[in-house]
């Protein structure tokens, strides 16, 4: 009988031990969350930016977030059995919890005290963590970085280590970011400016920057190494439903106007944006893709392989942009929708509509070197207008229509009208200063383009794991027509003699292109999958261009053939690919070779037939390798690609380019394709606890093939195909093919606090190289650029109600040239500058300044200078949450802001100066607009019951 029961009680302790350790290993296993929120012990209220870190029991960190404005977190609970969870905030005491997988995830209302020794807790001194590396995205919290009442997106973004602004260029990590994305969603169309300029700071819950991947890469799971440098703004939850948005108008001194705003209407997946902008004082939301084709600067001397300049005058500013040359106005509205059409359609379309006019007054200087005793001087005043009005269509249809097909379209549309006037007065100088030739040129032209696109994604998913077959199909239709006149008079002074052009052009481009990808994946085992790719592309373009000038008749118009020509080019593409990706633990690897033939058909039609046909043929390796470690914040890559590069139709086309005639242009039919090998490495290392920050690159670029500039420039009269006269001091530029092109970047950022502060550091190191070949009356030159740059900021974390930036950059560039080895010129610039904003009443009355200072050194003679640049701004906030906003704003208070630019190319050396708005106030009222509803209560288990408005990590 003793035994009977003893079995039974066993078979008991058995079968229920059973289910306790099924359901405790199921606990385990079950994706739970720590919510909960963080009180001040003293006021009462809810503690913003509150450090919530989870880490082991020997106090190895693993993940951690910071409270949102409602006091508010949501963490994922790492699923080992005990953890500790640690909140801290600088002047407080430290709450500490052990807590094991059986107790509730749901921790209520957590007080801290002000900082006094309490018995059993640790008091840590720390910042706020700035965010944390997720694969290899760097996720940034945004409520560690403090911004003022009412602020942008972009006020936040440009907090955030290893982002700055250049020149209007957002910069990220030393690399341009071109695509910002909402939530994941296109926001009209993916405009990096637009995105940060319409969406108020307090809706950001986290910033995202990451190397997005291509569609076809994302949807196959194959890294084929094509990446692009993105910004995700992750919205607060309860920010996702609601209105809200501002409304602004001002004006001021010298009858400027500013006015415009931004509505958000949020539903949940549902989403609709509504922007518009109206000014004259420079302000713009839009990037350059608006302003394709429109070349304000029409002196020549460039070339494509032409180093950009900078620009002086100060930097943006959070309360006007302004400083961009010329003065602009601005008219622009748009309409953005998103929404997710059941369960499995995503869409996004959009529409902007801009008109720009832009008046600009540029002097320039040229310097070109032919050799150590022949030098040639180029100045030029320029006074330009552009009027430009485009419509732009954005479109993403994102569709899993069921568990093995998908499909991602894109189509987009744009059309553009742009008339142009410039004035022109020119005069070239020889090296001992004595007059050439003088030019004085009047031109008109309008421009109407469209251009039409569409890319389709489509992948199929085989039952074997890792098995896919997709395609990308990508097509694009453009034309752009110009009609244009000129009226030239040009001097020589050698003989004293005057050639007068009148003429008129009509120049029309129209072009095709396609391309196909099929592509085949199959898993290689549990970790690796091998690809296998089949590409074809075709860019078709035909270009007509017909030039007539008076004959001798007057009010007659005779076609020039030496002006004129019709030119059709043809370029196809055939590439196979097979690649090779394994994954890992954090290691990636990828490999990839590809066989390439390109066919170069070019036909000339008009005024002399002419064919002229090139066939290449390239073998195309490429490598990806990355490496990551989540414990230690830090993930290393090295990327090698290869690529060619084929000429375009106006580089190919044999006919003169004389919209100035003292600088003439011509294109070059026998162009062939040029070859460039990359290799890019980078380091990111984001320490979670201490809010340090790490990015290095560096990146090597060679191209053979290179197509450069051929430079002639007359010493005397010159027939150039055999009917156009170039005049002593002329020169004209062709396109050729030369080898000798490189160029190396070095870019390092590191950020940490201030001991004992709340102001954080960041410094940057930027080493670049850049070699480019070029021909200058048949002898052959290799333009050096090295620039040196250091920059350090300091910016305050402290409050929303106090806030400074200081900041400065100072590069030194040396510039060597092979066919003058003695000529100097090397040149310095500091940029410099001061941000201050302070509320002194909680949000209400605000005063700001902006000042900034660049100091130029070893320009041109006259160019040299050191400018200031200070705006100052007042105000005063009203109404409930301070929605209304009036303030006075006085811009460019010492009447010095100018812009000064440096551009070198393979032969010459250019600085411009162009005008830039001066010095106006204006009185400016502002109403913010919010309407929120909150989110609804997660339905999972351990969640229910739980209030909405939290956030998801």
């Amino acid at each position: 009988m003793k035994e009977i029961r003893l079995i039974a009680t066993l078979l008991f302790l058995l079968i229920t031990g059973g289910e306790t350790l099924s359901q405790n290993t199921q606990n385990q296993r079950a994706p739970r969350k720590f919510t909960g929120s963080v009180i001040d012990g003293v006021e009462k209220k809810p503690m913003v930016g509150a450090n919530v870190l989870i880490k082991t029991v020997t106090d190895s960190l693993l993940v951690g977030t910071v409270t949102d404005g409602q006091g508010k977190f949501e963490i994922e609970r790492p699923r080992i059995p005990d953890v500790k969870i640690m909140i801290t905030f600088v002047g407080y005491q430290t709450i500490t919890r052990t807590h094991n997988f059986r107790q509730p995830v749901e921790l209520g209302e957590l007080v801290l005290l002000e900082d006094s020794k309490v018995l059993g807790e640790v008091i840590i001194e720390g910042e706020v963590p700035v965010g944390e590396m997720r694969g290899d995205t760097t996720s940034f919290n945004a409520n560690a970085f403090k911004t003022q009442e009412n602020a942008q997106a972009e006020d936040l973004v440009r907090k955030l280590p290893g982002v700055t602004m250049q020149g209007g260029q957002i910069q990220a990590q030393g690399e341009n970011v071109q695509k910002v994305l909402v939530d994941g969603r296109e926001f009209f169309g993916s405009d990096p400016s637009i995105a940060l300029r319409n969406l108020p700071a307090d809706a950001v819950e986290r910033v995202e920057i990451l190397d997005q991947r291509s569609d076809q890469s994302r949807l196959t799971g194959f890294d084929d190494g094509t990446y692009t440098k993105t910004i995700n703004i992750i919205l607060r939850e309860d920010r996702k439903n609601g209105q809200f948005g501002r409304a602004y108008a001002g004006y001021g001194t010298d009858d400027r106007y500013s006015a415009g705003g931004s509505l958000n209407l949020f539903k949940g997946n549902q989403r609709i944006s509504i922007l518009g902008l109206f000014n004259n004082v420079n302000q713009q939301n839009f990037s350059s893709q608006d302003l394709a084709g429109v070349n304000a600067n029409a002196s020549g001397g460039g070339g494509r392989g032409g180093r950009g300049g900078w620009r002086g005058g100060g930097g943006n500013n959070n309360f006007f942009v302004g400083n961009d040359i010329g003065i602009i106005n601005t008219n622009s509205v748009g309409l953005n929708y998103s929404n997710k059409w059941g369960e499995k359609v995503n869409f996004t379309g959009s529409y902007f509509f801009n008109n720009t006019g832009n008046t600009l007054n540029q002097i320039t200087n040229r310097e070109t070197v032919v050799s150590e005793s022949f030098t040639q001087i180029y100045q030029e005043n320029l006074i330009n207008t552009v009027d430009n009005f485009n419509h732009r269509f954005n479109g993403r249809l994102e569709a899993d229509i069921n568990e093995k097909n998908s499909l991602i379209v894109t189509p987009n549309i744009s059309f553009q009208t742009n008339r142009t006037f410039s004035d022109r007065d020119a005069l070239t100088l020889a090296g001992t200063g004595d007059s050439l030739s003088a030019l004085r040129s009047v031109t008109n032209a309008e421009t109407r383009a469209y251009n039409i696109g569409n890319n389709i994604t489509y992948r199929y998913k085989f039952d074997k794991r890792g098995r896919t077959l997709s395609t990308d199909i990508s097509t694009t239709l453009s034309q752009r027509d110009q009609l244009s006149d000129l009226l030239a008079a040009s001097r020589d002074f050698n003989r004293d003699l005057i050639d007068t052009t009148l003429q008129e052009t009509d120049a029309l481009n129209d072009g095709f292109n396609y391309r196909v990808n099929v592509q085949y994946t199959e898993p290689l085992g549990e970790k690796s999958i091998g690809t296998l790719e089949y590409r074809i592309g075709n860019n078709k373009t035909t270009a007509d261009q017909r030039t007539r000038v008076r004959g001798e008749e007057q009010d007659v118009f005779e076609l020039d053939t030496a002006l004129s020509n019709v030119f059709e080019n043809k370029f196809l593409t055939h590439r196979i690919r097979s690649g090779y990706a394994y994954n890992n633990a954090g290691l990636n690897l990828n490999f990839g070779l590809d066989y390439q033939n390109a066919q170069l058909n070019n036909e000339s039609l008009f005024p002399t037939a002419g064919i002229f046909n090139r066939s290449f043929n390239n073998i195309l390796p490429s490598a990806n390798v990355s490496y990551r470690n989540r414990e230690k914040g830090v993930s290393y890559r090295i990327r090698y690609r290869t690529d060619t590069d084929e000429p375009s139709v106006n580089e190919l086309q044999n006919v003169i380019n004389n919209q100035n005639p003292l600088n003439l242009s011509v294109g070059n039919p026998n162009l062939g394709q040029s070859f460039n090998h990359n290799i890019f490495a980078n380091v990111s290392k984001v320490n979670l606890e201490k809010s340090r920050t790490l990015f290095m690159f560096i990146n090597y670029s060679g191209t053979s093939n290179f197509i450069g500039q051929q430079t002639f420039l007359a010493s005397q009269d010159t027939l150039i195909n055999g009917e156009i006269l170039l005049r002593p001091g002329g020169q004209i530029t062709q396109p050729v093919n030369l080898d000798g092109n490189f160029s190396t970047r070095f870019f390092l950022t590191y950020g940490a606090p201030i001991a004992k502060s709340k102001v954080q550091f960041n410094t940057r190191t930027r080493i670049n190289f850049n070699r480019t070949p070029g021909v200058i009356n048949g002898e052959k030159n290799l333009n050096d650029n090295l620039d040196l740059s250091q920059g350090i900021t300091f910016t305050s974390n402290i409050s929303k109600d106090f806030d400074f930036t200081l900041s400065t950059t100072g590069t030194y560039t040396i510039v060597n040239s092979s066919l003058q080895e003695n000529l100097d010129n090397n040149y310095y610039i500091q940029e410099s500058n001061i941000r201050l904003y302070y509320s002194p009443n909680g949000g209400k009355l605000f005063i700001g300044n902006d000042v900034s200072n660049t100091l130029y050194r070893g320009l041109s003679e006259g160019f040299d200078q050191s400018v200031w640049l200070w705006n100052m701004e007042a105000g005063y906030r009203f109404a409930k949450n301070n929605k209304a906003e009036i303030k006075a704003v006085v811009f460019d208070l010492l009447n010095q802001n100018n812009s000064i630019s440096r551009t070198i190319s393979d032969v010459a050396v250019t600085d411009v100066f162009t005008n830039v708005l001066t010095r106006y106030g204006m009185l400016t009222f502002t109403y913010i607009i919010g309407n929120f509803k909150e989110p609804e209560p997660d339905s999972s288990p351990w969640n229910r019951g739980r209030s909405g408005g939290g956030r998801t990590w």
